[in-house]
């Protein structure tokens, strides 16, 4: 093997094989001097170890046809066969010129091939073309295959037959590249479509356009100007009237996937047609697969919901968007009741049942703008795009009754009801930063758990008038009652049952004095801490009570 290598080349790396040293010297030349790092060999056997097993990844293989162990035909396939090289883009190099050639080795798998004869323009237009082609189907498999071991659904199958569209300036020349297409050999596996060339395209799901020179670019709203070199876009195949080096060099280098005449022969425009779509198809298939992956890797695995991180990013995002746009947003944070007593009574595989599906009902009763996630453990979130607080509440009471109703069975028998209780907290109404709309959305929830569970409870949070430091602002009843429940939260995990009994029957009495003594009577079992803190609660309540009692008098 002989190698040169361009220490400044940064557009690519490149394998020429080709059975004459001096045919290798002079392509490789040409070939370095575009600044290309370009490896060589003559021998097919050692071409096909270097591509496959060698310490290097290359962006374009060009190969000779005519070799004496293994011609460029065979060593195409053995390359497609392998899954190292099923993507690089191969051209084949001949000295040949028929039909029945290139056909046969556009059907071996190759993505074109040109004579060693070609000008040194078109060459390196097509080579550039098609090193743009290798790295970004490189790019795509290293995606595909660093994030194949977290994807649990098997990839997407490709659908059974191709979309080709026809766009020409000459319908009259369209139909007949239409019928022509449809007569031959390719033309049951395809679906063939035409569409007007004054009609502006933004998109396309073909899977290949073909396209005259004028449509590609020339004219106001040139093709290859919006698709040419987008991964997202058709393949592109352009066909000129006659032969011009020119209109070659200048499609490839706008990113056309081939360039042909109309004098082309039919069995080879449907060979090269059938050479775009498996391209194309197969790219397709890794932009798929990498997109899946990537959305597994935002996505909780138990529950198919958005997890927590990719939820931070979002409400990031939506927030900022909300400020800059004033627009209102709202977050709502919702919890499962008695989770832990569904997985203490029922089993763990009981609560997996549980979470999947309140996700599904969160899921279908959420819009399609709204983003739905698992916060943590039995805690789920949902950003509220242009969501005022009204319209979040109301939003907030959908999912609670959407999930009321949901039986969750124990495998050894047993169900339970689950239930979920909400905190709801918008912007601007609550918060100016996304931490405090967090943290105030958090307290909602946490209130609406102290009051009972099952139920939603929007942010209270109001900003306090400033107060002397000598003046000590009398406390409502309903401040009080709010520190006691606080303090002597009906929680089960709580041990303070006492605490939790005398605050149920001061909350149920309707004379304090009574519930006071009640109470008080049955303190004995708690702390001592807890108990001074009651009766001082319970002190503050009775003088606010006498207070209205008096000032109802006057």
């Amino acid at each position: 093997m002989v190698a040169f290598s361009n220490s400044n080349s940064t557009t690519g790396r490149v394998l020429l094989v080709d059975d004459s040293p001096i045919a290798l010297e002079a392509i490789g030349s040409r070939l370095m001097d575009s600044g290309l790092e370009v490896a060589m060999t003559s021998s097919p056997r050692e071409a096909l170890g270097l591509a496959t097993e060698g310490p290097h990844l290359f962006d374009l293989l060009i190969l000779d046809v005519i070799m004496p162990e293994m011609n460029g035909h065979e060593l195409t396939r053995h390359l497609r066969g392998h899954s190292r090289t099923v993507n690089t883009p191969i051209l084949l190099l001949t000295s040949l010129d028929s039909t029945d050639d290139r056909v046969t080795g556009l059907v071996a798998g190759a993505d074109d091939f040109f004579t060693k004869t070609a000008p040194d323009a078109e060459m390196l237009a097509r080579v550039r073309s098609f090193i743009s082609l290798g790295k970004m189907r490189a790019h795509l498999q290293a995606q595909n295959e660093a994030m194949a071991r977290v994807m649990r659904e098997p990839e997407s199958p490709t659908p059974p037959q191709a979309r080709v569209e026809i766009i020409h300036h000459m319908p009259v020349m369209g139909e007949r590249l239409a019928r022509a297409l449809r007569g031959s050999p390719l033309g049951g596996e395809f679906q063939l479509t035409q569409r007007a060339s004054s009609q502006r395209m933004t998109t396309s799901d073909a899977d290949l356009l073909i396209v005259s020179y004028p449509v590609a670019l020339e004219g106001t709203h040139p093709l290859l100007k919006r698709f040419g070199f987008d991964e997202e876009s058709p393949a592109i195949l352009v066909v000129d009237e006659s032969e011009s080096t020119m209109r070659r060099v200048a499609s490839f280098d706008a990113g056309a996937d081939d360039y042909l005449t109309l004098a082309t022969p039919m069995a080879e425009l449907a060979a090269r047609m059938g050479s775009a779509l498996r391209r194309q198809r197969r790219q397709r298939q890794l932009r798929t697969s990498r997109d899946r992956a990537m959305l597994v890797a935002v996505t909780d695995p138990l529950t198919g919901l958005y997890n927590r991180a990719y939820f931070h990013e979002a409400l990031g995002v939506e927030f900022r968007r909300a400020q800059r746009y004033k627009h209102p947003m709202s977050l709502v944070i919702l919890d499962l009741d008695h989770f832990k007593q569904v997985n203490d009574t029922l089993g763990h595989t009981a609560g997996d049942q549980a979470l999947r599906e309140v996700s599904l009902r969160l899921r279908q009763t959420a819009r399609s703008t709204d983003v739905v996630a698992r916060h943590g453990g039995e805690e789920f979130a949902m950003i509220l795009p242009e969501t005022d607080l009204e319209q979040g509440l109301i939003a907030a009471e959908r999912f609670r009754a959407a999930v009321q109703g949901t039986v969750v069975k124990g495998a050894r028998g047993g169900s339970r009801d689950i239930t979920i209780s909400a905190g709801v907290g918008c912007y601007p109404a609550h918060a100016s930063s996304v931490t405090e709309l967090i943290e105030l959305t958090d307290a909602a929830l946490y209130s609406a758990k102290r009051q009972g569970r099952n139920r939603v409870c929007a942010v209270s949070h109001l900003p306090e008038p400033e107060t002397p430091s000598d003046v000590v602002p009398p406390a409502s009843p309903t401040s009080v009652m709010e520190r006691l429940r606080r303090l002597v939260s009906d929680d089960a995990d709580s041990p303070l049952s006492s605490t939790r009994i005398a605050a149920r029957m001061l909350h149920e009495a309707s004379a304090p004095g009574d519930s006071l003594h009640v109470l008080t009577s049955q303190l004995h079992t708690s702390s001592e801490d807890v108990r001074r803190e009651l009766l001082a609660l319970m002190d503050e309540l009775s003088r606010n009570v006498l207070d209205s009692t008096r000032r109802g008098a006057r």
